[in-house]
């Protein structure tokens, strides 16, 4: 609950073009979603979707999507502003036991909030649980740097090495890339997106 509230603190008193991860357009995360095959009719699973307008250019596709997030607050904005039939607004801590099926699992910088390993297990048993053979996992989290916070939150960097070894044999690394974002007041952080397939 302390950690839904601190989201909704943000999502309901921050405006959306002054948080730190507002992004004016989609370019990066669009350019690793494109790699996948038939990606327009794919079932994607969005975690950590915040208030993002993404969310809307997932929703006009053909296959469903799933915009997760912990706050409450955040799905609310969405709900008033998607109107897509294709669409599953779903509140939940990633953290915790779910299965939610679909054929892209996308994450939108939640895992490098997860510190100990009981969480971290538990949300590699869910992604596992949930993504179809063949299907794709794209993970956009903090890369190696001298930043150890985000929103006041304690995070984990990640390295293409250590998604490999998450996730095990059972995926094929297809691509990956250290992207610099701009934030709204001009620094910059080290963003690693990876794009992995599933293959058993």
């Amino acid at each position: 609950m302390e950690t839904q509230n601190h989201w909704d603190n943000i999502f309901k008193n921050v405006e959306y073009t002054n948080q730190g991860w507002y992004e004016k357009e989609f370019s990066q995360t669009l350019k690793f979603l494109e790699k996948i095959e038939n990606f327009e009719n794919k079932d994607i699973f969005v975690s950590g979707v915040g208030i993002s307008e993404i969310a809307d250019l997932l929703a006009k596709r053909v296959g469903k999507t799933i915009l997760n997030d912990i706050s409450p607050q955040a799905l609310e904005t969405l709900k008033n502003r998607i109107e897509e039939k294709n669409v599953e607004f779903f509140e939940y801590d990633v953290s915790k036991t779910f299965q939610k099926k679909c054929d892209v699992w996308f994450d939108r910088a939640v895992l490098h909030f997860l510190l100990s390993e009981e969480e971290k297990n538990i949300y590699f048993e869910n992604l596992k649980n949930s993504l179809s053979k063949g299907g794709y996992v794209l993970f956009s989290e903090f890369a190696k740097q001298d930043v150890n916070y985000c929103a006041n939150l304690p995070l984990e960097h990640y390295s293409v090495e250590k998604f490999s070894s998450l996730l095990g044999d059972d995926f094929k690394l297809i691509d990956n890339e250290v992207f610099e974002y701009t934030m709204p007041w001009e620094d910059t952080r080290l963003y690693l997106y990876v794009l992995f397939k599933r293959i058993s």
